[in-house]
């Protein structure tokens, strides 16, 4: 008896420690996000794993990328259709459960035998291996979050990143089941419609199904959008008004930086029109890096549509790990998924390659108003408005090539409106307003302690934009920069490296809105 109680009281010594072990992980998590003014987090939402077409496992992955690269925010994505079934050690395996070759590297369907095992739907992989592991990762680092995602396989397009914030697999494996082209019947599907016909309208449905069910526990932005000539700028104007509140975005930024050959695995080769260029200019997608091309004409409709970037990692040959090259930096006023979520949606966001900068502080204020980010600054006609760029870039080198900030340019482009469905100008990828109204270099940096600031003033008469980017290239660099700084095409010499990725490095605002009083 006498021992049964001091069993129960050990017990409950035991429970109580372990009670306060989690309420001190969970306060850790308050502490990193969540004060009087919010917290900046970086975030991947696009990655592989052996799941899919990875060479590594899960922990192989997402250990370093939170650990070593200091990512608070990962979503465990992969590709929609049909892949190989993997054993507790995520390693390869047949339908007797006996391990392909050595279980981990990834044999393309078109060059392996291998390829007549590759026949478990996703939707029910999800379901029995990855979102499993979604939670396990979530008990082993409570102060990071953990979300399940997936690279959706559009309907009519190529992929897309959906993330849903859920507590059970079902949300974004139904999803997968119902709108991924790429998915079979492998579930009875007698009470479900699926929408998985390779066909545009499909697209549009998956993305309406995400808001009604969802809203703003779930995401979607197009991955790497010109790497197969899959989408057009009415394609994107078409996502948008699917559900501005779903269709935040796209990723300017593509992985696979150091990919051997052409850099972002952008392969096709160009063709006569420059409307829908598959090539990449310091790293950045064509519809990115273009001054007045599709991302700006998106802008000057005034939509609140941000540019994302993510490592789309698959294997080191190619591929940096998740935070090591490139982060989305996400401003939180919370601690919660939610929270970071309505940051991500905000536009409150900006993205660098290589740690450029690694904070920014972007205002544009009048009088006592002041907007950054994704917000808007409402002013009167004819006012001085000032926009205030402050920034933290270490100087430091890689090979011999100084990796801080040379110049930022301030983009400016005018808002004239919402295009209609089916106007002539649907279906332009350009924007003929848009233009670098201000180039910045070291000269008009304050420095002050490890920040640099940068003020200007100008006058506004009309409805604008403003964005930034800034490189570590100087002004006309062979190769790398025209004679206004804007960044050439990375296939001018030679293929890509490593070393290429790590030395011709970018960083990218979303906008600024400025509106007009009456």
């Amino acid at each position: 008896m006498k021992n049964r109680k001091n069993n129960q009281k050990a017990n409950r010594m035991i429970m109580a420690i372990s009670v306060l072990i989690i309420l001190a992980s969970s306060q850790f998590v308050f502490a990193q996000f969540n004060n009087e003014k919010g917290s900046w987090i970086k975030a991947d939402f696009h990655m592989h794993t052996t799941m899919t077409d990875g060479d590594n496992t899960p922990d192989e992955v997402v250990i370093p990328a939170i650990t070593k690269y200091d990512l608070d925010f990962i979503a465990l994505s992969e590709h929609g259709g049909i892949w190989y079934r993997v054993n507790k050690e995520f390693q390869r395996i047949d339908d007797k459960g006996n391990v392909l070759f050595d279980g981990k590297e990834y044999i393309p369907i078109r060059d392996s035998e291998a390829s007549k095992y590759k026949n478990l739907s996703r939707t029910i992989q999800i379901k029995e291996n990855s979102f499993p592991e979604v939670l396990d990762f979530r008990k082993k680092y409570p102060n990071k979050l953990i979300l399940q995602g997936l690279e959706w396989n559009i309907p009519g397009h190529d992929h897309g990143s959906v993330g849903i914030i859920a507590d059970d697999a079902d949300a974004i494996s139904n999803f997968h089941y119902i709108y991924d082209r790429n998915d079979i019947s492998y579930v009875d599907s007698s009470n479900v419609s699926k929408h998985s016909e390779n066909i545009h309208e499909n697209a549009l449905l998956g993305i309406k199904y995400l808001d009604k069910y969802y809203g703003d526990k779930a995401y979607f932005f197009v991955n790497h959008p010109s790497r197969k000539l899959a989408f057009k700028v009415e394609d994107f104007r078409d996502f948008h008004n699917a559900s501005p509140n779903i269709s935040i975005g796209f990723e300017g930024i593509p992985g696979h930086q150091k990919s051997p050959g052409k850099r972002c695995e952008y392969q096709v080769i160009p063709g006569d029109s420059i409307k829908y260029d598959s090539r990449t200019f310091g790293g950045a997608d064509y519809m990115l890096a273009k001054v007045g091309g599709l991302w700006d004409a998106m802008l000057g409709e005034g939509r609140r549509f941000w540019v994302l970037t993510n490592s789309d990692f698959h294997r080191t040959l190619s591929d940096f790990y998740p935070g090591e090259y490139t982060a989305n930096y996400i401003y939180s006023e919370g601690n919660s998924y939610e929270d970071v979520v309505k940051g991500m949606k905000s536009g409150n966001v900006f993205i660098a390659q290589n740690k450029l900068i690694s904070s920014l502080d972007y205002t544009v204020s009048s009088n006592s108003n002041s907007a950054t980010m994704g917000q808007t600054l409402k002013v009167d006609k004819k006012s001085e408005i000032t926009v205030t760029i402050k920034f933290v870039s270490l100087d430091r080198e890689v090979s011999g090539k100084s990796l801080s900030i040379d110049h930022i340019d301030l983009i400016c482009g005018d808002v004239t409106g919402l295009i209609e469905p089916g106007s002539e100008n649907y279906s332009n990828p350009t924007n003929s307003t848009t233009r670098i109204e201000k180039q910045f270099s070291k000269d008009d940096f304050v420095i002050s302690d490890d920040w640099q600031t940068i003020t200007y003033e100008m006058a506004v008469d009309k409805p604008i934009y403003l964005r930034l980017r800034g490189t570590n290239n100087p002004v006309n660099t062979p190769n790398e920069t025209d004679l206004s700084g804007n960044p050439l095409d990375d296939n001018l010499v030679g293929d890509n490296s490593e070393e290429k990725a790590l030395t011709d490095v970018w960083f990218y605002s979303n906008p600024i809105f400025v509106e007009i009083n009456n």
